[in-house]
This record gives C-alpha cells, sequence and structure tokens, in this order.
C-alpha cells in the first residue's frame, strides 16, 4: 500500500489535480505489477552474474571506489545492473539498482544517506519508467537503518530519475573508466597490472597476473614509456571468505592504440 503525502494548506473539499491523480493510479499499478516483477529479478537464483572491473582513486587522502554488478538471464541478456560506490570522507557503501524489461529501463531504486541537524538516516527513492525511459512515478523511503528500510511504507514524492550512464561507462571501460596501462605493483607476492584513466587521481583497477605473456613483457620493459597505451583485459572475479580478486585472464593493445 502506498500512503501518499499531502498538503495539510489544502482545504479539504478540494479535488486533487489530473496529474497527481494520475501519479497515483501509476503507483497503485506500478506495486501490484512492479514490484512483482522486481521481485522475479531479485529473488531468482537461476540468473548468471557477472562483475565489472573494480575502480578506485584518491581524492585528498581518501579513497572513492565504484564497481557494477549484473544479473543476467539465459539469453545473456542484462536484466538488472547494481552499481555500488563509496565516496571520499564517507564509510557507507551507496547504491543505484537498475532494473531492465525488453532491454529498455523499467525501474531504478537509489540507496544513500541524508542529514538532518545531527542525526542521518538511510533513503531509497524507487522509480518506474515509461518506454521511453522517461520515469512515470516516484516512491520514497526512509529508516534510520539501511535494513529497517524494507519494513518503511514508501511515499509518493517527486519524479526522480537515475541515470545509467556510468554504471556503462564501467562496464565498458569508457570514459573516466578506460583502461590504459598505468604500470604494475608487487604485493603478497603477487604482480598486479594497473589499467584506468590516464590522468592524475584517475580511477584505476588492479589485476592480478597469472602468466607472463609478449605483451607483458613488453609493458615491463618498457614501463614507463608505455604508460597511457590503451589495453583490452579480459579478466575473472573471484570472489572467497578473504574478499574479492579479479585474475588477467588475458590482455590486448585495443584499437585505439593502433
Amino acid at each position: 500500500m502506498v500512503t501518499a503525502a499531502c498538503d495539510t494548506n489544502k482545504k479539504s473539499d478540494e479535488t486533487p489535480s489530473d496529474e497527481n491523480n494520475t501519479e497515483n493510479e501509476v503507483v497503485a499499478e506500478a506495486n501490484v505489477e512492479g514490484e512483482a516483477y522486481l521481485n522475479s529479478i531479485d529473488f531468482n537464483d537461476s540468473l548468471y552474474t557477472a562483475n565489472s572491473l573494480f575502480y578506485s582513486r584518491d581524492v585528498n587522502g581518501e579513497t572513492e571506489w565504484v564497481e557494477v554488478i549484473m544479473s543476467l538471464n539465459d539469453s545473456n541478456q542484462i536484466v538488472k545492473m547494481k552499481e555500488q560506490f563509496v565516496v571520499a570522507g564517507s564509510d557507507a557503501i551507496f547504491s543505484n539498482h537498475f532494473y531492465f524489461k525488453d532491454g529498455q529501463k523499467y525501474a531504478t531504486k537509489q540507496f544513500f544517506i541524508e542529514s538532518e541537524k545531527d542525526s542521518s538516516y538511510f533513503v531509497e527513492l524507487l522509480s518506474y519508467y515509461d518506454e521511453n525511459e522517461e520515469v512515470l512515478a516516484t516512491k520514497r523511503r526512509t529508516a534510520i537503518y539501511e535494513d529497517y528500510l524494507p519494513q518503511e511504507q514508501y511515499m509518493v514524492t517527486e519524479k526522480t530519475p537515475c541515470s545509467s550512464d556510468r554504471a556503462y561507462d564501467i562496464i565498458n571501460q569508457k570514459g573516466k573508466f578506460e583502461t590504459t596501462f598505468q604500470g604494475f605493483v608487487d604485493m603478497e607476492g603477487f604482480k598486479f597490472l594497473v589499467v584506468g584513466e590516464n590522468a592524475k587521481n584517475g580511477y584505476s583497477s588492479a589485476l592480478i597476473v597469472q602468466q607472463i605473456t609478449p605483451l607483458i613483457i613488453e609493458l615491463r620493459n618498457n614501463e614507463s614509456k608505455m604508460i597511457g597505451t590503451p589495453l583490452t583485459v579480459n579478466f575473472q572475479t573471484i570472489v572467497d571468505g578473504t574478499g574479492s580478486q579479479q585474475i588477467l585472464l588475458g590482455v590486448n593493445k585495443s584499437e585505439k592504440s593502433e
């Protein structure tokens, strides 16, 4: 059930605007059809999961990081993307969830923290989209702890779109998330290939080198000279009890470097 916020300054005999009526009808329909569809994705154990590269950067001595986790169906279509990130100066993990239906953005969920005076609380925004990926309606709920959000009721709020541009850049290794050669790092007995944006304090990602290929040798022998060389990396993310590791399966110079 959706509880709509009311303007207490309105007279009781006023009728809501057509726009508000339409939005409430959209939300009511979304409660039945939309949330059922979202649940069919969130609780579907048969979906295949894939990770983007894990990117991080330093911002004034603080670390920011971001990654995208994808859920794909049997046809290898993305039905959900979860973009999770930490911003500099915060220990909280924020996230944007994108749901797709028939190849189009169907709904989004945004999770973040808001502060008021000396207190803070978690916020969830759930938005539904039309066939043109324009927001039909947005619902909002808050809780003192993130785990308590599912126990709270939604309130209809202003339409709030959530862009998937950055998530796609991360997946496709574009823009700030390009994979140019940024050097090697030796740590805990492993050699890591570092790739990322060819800019000071840009986003970068480190992958464990398992095979010493001719290109790896070339990069090692000419490390400073080859900084900024565009690369295409093939990798696998392994998650175990100690965390996650990115294993380099293959690397080539990309077409941009030709």
